[in-house]
């Protein structure tokens, strides 16, 4: 169910007045209690809610009945008031709303046989009389003590709807609960709730929920987390101290370094505080450590398979020895500086030598802001940053090179760049499309015009890009009409695109192909989705010893 219909559901059950019981699930992190809060404190800011107390209990290590019943009544606030958090104020604004209760509890506390009913202060007694009427709010289930059953607390949740006409919403997290406890909630859930909704927001919702601000630290864990595909807030929110504290560390270096710490701390935080959702610490401290070299002796399960495509993706290639002090960092709760110190500047040295290597706008600007005599070296130093940067050369930009190496005697060479581009540019049909690109009247040159033309023919719209963006985007979302028809399509047409892919978009090709391998209960097309494409792999990897070599990395092994 998508977040925006849960919401929905939650501002009508506290705008209505009918009691009920309302379930929300979830994981952890995912952000249950935040959306609850947010929604609650919207709908008493427009005086929309429907009854006049609220009352907020975590279960966490409550272990009766008595102490639940308690602490409803001692959390129990006056909306009218504003104050959504209990604390002694609250708590006596709420007594003094119901006068009656302190002369019933003076008058009970005088009776011996009243204070014999129960081993607790009397007033404990009488203090659940008062709640009725309000919203309950009851969360962490799966933590409450063990010595409190579910069925007692599910039952307590429908007398307050059905006696004390009472609103009760449940937050928790049915995935960790003991097996015991399943049983019993399956067992009464259905007849005490009226409502049961799953909360399960996507990457970009939770990414959007935590991170709400766009500045640099912000939009840069959103970059990491949204490739990794992180939907845990908590998680999400941790990553972005961690950065922050890495900022601080790297401000005397070259941006690039604050870069590549910062993505190495987000992916070694996500695998250490959801071990069960990304790589394995130990896959990322071992096999990555000697994987990203190809050495023989590695071999790769199913999940380790998949792990590999995703951090290719993902754009990290081994674990270092910076990357150990860093997950040393994530565990021990700091940063070490001067550990980190001498990792940093070997990185700045390296960026700084990247730079002075040349970019092709610098290599441009031979040509245009100097009159000296210096055409080959001119030349020279285009062509060669050209082959270097031609994914991030745009059409209008490869067409200037192309005429003015023409112009300048040097047909030959202009049309190998031509081809080379073309033939290694793979973001598919957009790219060559004229009439996509707003520029295309521009593109003056007539080779560099038929090029394009002639590649548009030759590609299939449907199975290159549409394809391409589709396995690009999997880890991210996917729907069953879409496995539907990724289960359909034919090996063929994988060997094809994966042969006529490389780069950041092979990567993401290769992590949303392989996404589904380890999924308990995935569905036919799911499986038969994995099975077409790793035969594409298989296929690929019987073509050469070095491909044999390649698909081994995501758990495609070649036999003989």
């Amino acid at each position: 169910m998508s977040t925006a219909l849960v919401h929905e559901k939650i501002s009508m059950f506290l705008c209505k007045k009918d009691a009920e019981v309302l379930c929300i699930r979830g994981k952890w992190g995912v952000g249950k209690t935040y959306a609850w809060n947010k929604l609650l404190t919207a709908e008493l800011a427009a005086s929309r809610i429907s009854l006049p107390r609220y009352s907020y209990v975590s279960l966490f290590g409550i272990n009766s009945l008595d102490e639940l019943k308690l602490a409803i009544f001692e959390n129990t606030v006056v909306l009218q008031k504003g104050e959504l958090k209990a604390n002694l104020e609250t708590l006596d604004a709420y007594i003094s709303s119901i006068g009656s209760w302190r002369k019933i509890a003076q008058y009970a506390q005088s009776v011996p046989l009243l204070k014999s009913i129960v081993n607790r202060d009397n007033s404990a007694l009488l203090s659940f009389l008062t709640i009725r009427g309000q919203i309950v709010c009851i969360d962490d289930l799966e933590r409450k003590g063990k010595k409190l059953g579910i069925r007692d607390v599910l039952g307590l949740a429908s007398f307050l709807r059905e006696q004390r006409e009472c609103k009760v919403i449940f937050l928790f997290n049915d995935e960790e609960l003991n097996e015991e406890d399943q049983k019993e909630l399956n067992s009464h859930i259905e007849k005490v709730a009226d409502a049961s909704l799953v909360y399960d927001p996507t990457t970009d919702e939770a990414i959007g929920i935590a991170l709400p601000n766009n500045d640099e630290i912000s939009l840069q864990t959103k970059e990491y987390c949204s490739k990794l595909g992180i939907s845990n807030i908590r998680v999400i929110n941790k990553i972005k101290r961690y950065i922050s504290d890495a900022k601080k560390l790297t401000e005397e270096y070259d941006a690039t370094v604050f870069k590549q710490v910062s993505a190495s701390i987000a992916l070694f935080a996500w695998s250490y505080l959801q071990p069960s959702n990304g790589p394995s610490i130990e896959f990322l401290t071992t096999k990555k450590s000697r994987g990203g070299f190809g050495l023989k002796d590695t071999d790769f399960t199913a999940e380790e398979a998949s792990w590999n495509a995703l951090l290719d993706s993902y754009g990290y290639s081994w674990t270092d020895e910076l990357d150990f002090i860093l997950l040393g960092g994530i565990r021990s709760g700091y940063f070490n500086k001067e550990a980190i110190k001498p990792y940093a500047e070997k990185l700045h040295k390296q960026a700084i030598a990247a730079k002075a290597d040349g970019s092709f706008t610098e290599a441009w600007q031979k040509y245009h802001h100097s009159f000296a005599n210096n055409q080959d070296e001119v030349l020279d130093g285009l062509y060669k940053s050209f082959m270097k940067n031609y994914e991030y050369i745009s059409p209008l930009n490869l067409n200037g090179t192309v005429s003015l190496f023409k112009e300048l005697g040097r047909t030959d060479q202009a049309l190998e760049m031509l081809s080379f581009y073309v033939s290694n540019r793979t973001e598919g049909r957009k790219l060559f499309d004229f009439s996509e690109y707003a520029f295309s009247d521009d593109i003056s040159d007539e080779d560099v015009r038929k090029a394009f033309e002639d590649k548009v023919d030759q590609i299939d719209e449907v199975t290159d890009w549409d394809l391409s963006e589709a396995l690009g985007s999997l880890r991210k979302t996917w729907s069953d009409s879409l496995m539907k028809r990724l289960a359909e399509i034919p090996v063929e047409t994988y060997v094809q695109l994966l042969k006529a892919t490389e780069g950041p978009m092979l990567r993401r090709i290769l992590a949303g192909g392989l996404s589904f391998s380890n999924v308990v209960n995935a569905t036919e097309d799911m499986t038969e989705f994995t099975r077409r494409f790793k035969e594409a792999l298989w296929i690929i990897g019987t073509e050469s010893p070095i491909n044999a070599r390649r698909v081994a990395r995501y758990g495609v092994k070649i036999e003989g």
